[in-house]
């Protein structure tokens, strides 16, 4: 779970190769475990996207 947090902040960070690097260390995990950490990562990414957008509809800025 750790390897998807960290992709995540690569993308986030404009650091490509390095997300990249990371989703070749991630190709060699078993099919299962890359379905299940790419799910539980999806799950987070949702959640904080509609967070932030709840976010944003309850400040006056």
């Amino acid at each position: 779970m750790e390897e998807l947090f960290e992709l995540r902040t690569c993308l986030e960070q404009g650091r490509y190769t390095d997300a990249m690097a990371l989703l070749g260390e991630m190709e060699e995990m078993s099919k299962d475990d890359k379905i299940n950490k790419v799910q539980s990562f999806t799950i987070v990414l949702l959640l904080h996207l509609i967070k932030k957008d709840a976010q944003k509809r309850t400040t006056r800025s």
